[in-house]
């Protein structure tokens, strides 16, 4: 270190001096250093508000499209279900067209058998 000359030289070699002496004492209480931050911005070359920015939209398009895929597949499950009822109420149909027949042919052997 060089001789400080201004009172803001000596402050800013006063601080320096603290903080040496604070890492020596917790290094010496056993704490281990804090891994660097990882800054992803600065890899990509943008500013920390367009990261975030991006990623807030990249957020927001991934979760509409998710969205968006949640609904086809549940008006799929609607259609096949429709299809379903469908075919039920068809099957019904025909069971209460024999029912009829049934009753009709009923009706006739009684009536044939009452002569």
């Amino acid at each position: 270190m060089t001789t400080p000359t201004t009172p803001a030289d000596r402050a800013a070699d006063r601080r320096e001096k603290a903080r040496l002496r604070s890492e020596r004492a917790r290094r010496a209480r056993g704490v281990k250093p804090r891994p660097k931050a990882k800054e992803p911005w600065l890899a990509a070359g943008m500013s920390r508000s367009t990261w975030y920015r991006r990623q807030k939209k990249a957020r927001e398009q991934a979760a509409a499209a998710l969205a968006l895929t949640m609904r086809q597949a549940a008006l799929d499950r609607l259609e096949w279900q429709i299809t379903q009822l469908r075919a039920d109420l068809e099957k019904a149909a025909r069971f209460a067209d024999e029912g009829a027949a049934i009753l009709d042919e009923l009706a006739g052997v009684s009536l044939r058998a009452g002569c």
